[in-house]
């Protein structure tokens, strides 16, 4: 797949198929501006027979199984009623080297169809990393695994399947609420104009489901995502433009 990103807030999907869903939830911070990071992750689909594990930040609260806290002790491991073993340990290859500094909490997740995934829990976002075969009828911000990369940018994959988890597919327990930083209101503002014109048009008929209006935050949260969700450094872009002190850090 390709290297989308996702700069609004809101729930996505990271990988969308027939047996295998991951949703993701991306929150923004203080340290990022506003711009969204991965707060949360939430994994089910028919591969788990019904069940939902859910594993967010440090600050998120406990590891859920089906709503209910797992892995409360560090280090444990967890039994998915003969699905899997899910491992919550300090062991784990980085997705990131710069958090070589911080103790790592990391869930490791042996699931079906070899499924394997590692989320990486830090204060106020988390590292994600999966490995796993392509799926039937597979999408999502991992991409649709049809050896062409350059059809998985941000735009495309929601033309594809939509900008936002639907009504009736969250896998989450309910929505987070959406908010927008000025450093983002001033980034809509810069978006190029024909970006900005399918930007509007694709999240109008994405975000509508969602009984938003187009003036919504929830609106313009996706807009950003089309407008800037191909630059994997839309950060240093705004620190670079003068929109947010280069002071800030982790």
């Amino acid at each position: 797949g390709g290297r989308p990103s996702y700069y609004g807030e809101g729930e996505f999907y990271i990988v969308k198929s027939d047996t295998v869903v991951i949703q993701g939830r991306y929150m923004g911070t203080r340290y990022t501006a506003g711009l969204a990071a991965t707060n949360k992750i939430a994994v089910g689909g028919p591969f788990l027979n019904g069940h939902i594990i859910s594993v967010g930040t440090l600050e998120d609260g406990p590891i859920t199984v089906d709503g209910m806290p797992a892995l409360t002790r560090f280090p444990s491991t967890y039994a998915v009623k003969d699905l899997g073993t899910l491992v919550y340990s300090s062991d784990g290859n980085l997705v990131d080297k710069a958090t070589s500094e911080w103790e790592k909490h990391v869930v490791t997740m042996h699931l079906p169809l070899g499924v394997e995934i590692e989320v990486f829990r830090w204060k106020n976002y988390v590292d994600l990393r999966i490995v796993m075969t392509k799926q039937p009828n597979q999408d999502g911000g991992c991409g649709n695994m049809n050896g062409d990369a350059s059809d998985d940018t941000t735009e495309q994959i929601y033309h594809r399947i939509g900008a936002r988890v639907p009504h009736g597919k969250l896998l989450f327990n309910d929505r987070a609420p959406v908010d927008l930083s000025t450093v983002e209101e001033k980034l809509l503002t810069m978006c190029e104009p024909d970006r900005l014109a399918r930007a509007q048009a694709e999240c109008a008929k994405d975000i509508g489901s969602l009984r938003a209006s187009p003036r919504t935050v929830e609106m313009k949260s996706c807009m950003l995502d089309i407008c800037y969700g191909s630059n994997e450094h839309t950060l240093r872009m705004a620190k670079s433009l003068g929109l947010v002190p280069d002071t800030l850090r982790y």
